[in-house]
């Protein structure tokens, strides 16, 4: 979404519509829509994510399924985020997260360089609090003696 709010449509490439019984024909309408027999269905693509953010909103509750592929993750709270609901399992070194019957859903990810940055930042500011905490509890003692 837009900073108003509004509907961007991303680009993408390599839709796949299918069932139990395979690939299934489908006609696109436009840049933004895809249109097919109704049934139960699975749809597959791939495109780009900015901001390492994926939001998406739909017009009736689905079971989403989101492969965030290697190096990216979403375990850290601090970092990372999927909104209520989503399961994450690891496999083949991909994060898959899943949301069962969800009429829309957030994932934050971010890369290792994200993480170290978040160590760096904490242990800078932990040896911060160390060398002025330790002299005023010292100099706090031997005023209290």
């Amino acid at each position: 979404t837009g900073i108003l709010g509004e509907r961007i449509p991303i680009p993408v490439s390599g839709v796949l519509v299918t069932n139990e019984t395979g690939a299934i024909a489908f006609e696109e309408q436009g840049r933004t829509g895809i249109t097919f027999p109704r049934g139960d269905y699975t749809i597959t693509f791939a495109g780009t994510v900015r901001d390492s953010y994926l939001q998406a909103m739909y017009d009736r509750p689905y079971n989403v399924t989101v492969t965030i592929p290697p190096p990216y993750d979403v375990r850290n709270p601090l970092l990372g985020m999927i909104s209520p609901g989503g399961t994450v399992t690891d496999g083949d070194g991909a994060l898959t997260i899943r949301w069962e019957q969800v009429r829309g859903f957030e994932c934050r990810f971010y890369d290792p360089f994200r993480e170290q940055l978040l160590v760096i930042f904490g242990t800078f500011w932990l040896a911060l609090c160390a060398v002025f905490l330790v002299p005023f509890l010292l100099v706090r003692r031997r005023n209290r003696d």
